[in-house]
């Protein structure tokens, strides 16, 4: 069976949707503005649709990215998801999206040791960052956690050979982590990178609980505080 899959992503600013046959991605659309999941993420679903003449009805399941990243775009991502799985009866997968941009730092003509340890990272609020540790086959060595950056961080790991830091939580560490066996990947979430993961699960009939499941966010969501009294102080 070659499975038609609908791969969405948006666990970070990155707003990404596939559509992929088999093993192979047949149109992608990816849209890079910050806090514009919930306004662009029908229309370029809709626009793969059109574009390879197909439908919702006729994928065999949608795929998102699980988390951890951005509280709000992963909730546009599961609610969205979550629709789509309804109204065509299809089953969910749910993917990591530590792992997605493992799989990306790997693909294409980026070859690296077998000892080679990959560390991507999402960016969290000043210098901390969402990660986990994975091999070159993508295969998790830790798990999934919020990290503060030091000149110490991943210390241990890179006194016994390279390690690939990737992801939009990266740059902001190259200042800090200057370890020579340190390599920083440019390298940002996209659809397409769920793609042999979700396969996997496909075969497996790992599948997620629509009506219950709930991205991964690691840490509660913080919202801001208004600097402006919400109520006046009563007059002398």
């Amino acid at each position: 069976m070659f499975p038609q899959l609908l791969l969405i992503e948006t666990s970070t600013e990155v707003c990404s949707v596939a559509l992929s046959r088999g093993d192979q991605i047949i149109c992608s659309r990816t849209v890079k503005e910050p806090k514009s999941h919930a306004r662009i993420i029908a229309p370029l679903i809709q626009e793969i649709m059109s574009e390879c003449s197909t439908s919702i009805g006729k994928c065999h399941a949608v795929v998102v990215s699980e988390g951890p990243g951005s509280y709000t775009g992963l909730r546009v991502g599961a609610s969205i998801a979550k629709g789509l799985c309804y109204g065509a009866s299809i089953p969910l997968i749910a993917v990591s999206s530590l792992e997605l941009l493992a799989r990306i730092a790997v693909s294409g003509t980026n070859k690296f040791p077998p000892s080679t340890i990959l560390v991507p990272m999402i960016d969290a609020r000043r210098m901390e960052v969402y990660t986990a540790k994975y091999n070159t086959e993508c295969k998790a060595l830790s798990q999934t956690e919020a990290v503060v950056i030091t000149s110490e961080s991943f210390a241990e790991e890179l006194s016994k050979g390279i390690v690939v830091f990737t992801g939009d939580g990266a740059p902001k560490c190259k200042d800090i982590i200057t370890h020579p066996n340190a390599l920083f990947l440019e390298g940002e979430a996209n659809a397409t990178g769920m793609l042999i993961p979700a396969l996997k699960k496909f075969k497996d009939k790992e599948f997620a609980d629509v009506a219950y499941f709930e991205p991964f966010y690691l840490k509660d969501f913080v919202a801001g505080v208004t600097k402006k009294s919400l109520f006046k102080k009563p007059e002398a």
